[in-house]
């Protein structure tokens, strides 16, 4: 994701206190990967990724699961979920006390949304 747009989206947070498409039936379904992958603390954090995600974190499957013995999870509030088009898109989460932000980019492959991408956002002020 751009710059900008993490900058637009968290001032939409702050300023608004929008929740986007978070509140549609496409948006709840992509808040629960999101939380799902977060609680997550075994090999099933794998199945939530796509392949892309998994090469480029893990190289392959195996290795995804190899590693996910160390998985340790934690429960997020999803804040702002936007779907850009019928197979992408992005959300924000937090920890519960606000400690730590992520934009959270999807990709939509025979009707299930997988994590493509994660990266840490910063706190807004």
């Amino acid at each position: 994701m751009r710059p900008g747009a993490i900058a637009t989206v968290v001032a939409c947070l702050v300023l608004t206190g929008c929740s986007g498409d978070r509140d549609t039936g496409e948006g709840r379904r992509i808040e629960s990967v999101v939380k799902h992958f977060a609680l997550s603390h075994g090999p099933e954090a794998c199945d939530l990724l796509t392949r892309k995600a998994v090469t480029t974190v893990y190289g392959s499957k195996t290795d995804c699961v190899a590693k996910a013995k160390r998985f340790e999870g934690q429960p997020v509030e999803v804040t702002f979920v936007k779907i850009s088009s019928s197979t992408g898109a992005h959300a924000t989460a937090k920890t519960l006390d606000g400690s730590r932000y992520w934009t959270v980019n999807l990709h939509k492959l025979r009707g299930r949304w997988l994590i493509d991408s994660i990266t840490i956002a910063q706190r807004p002020s």
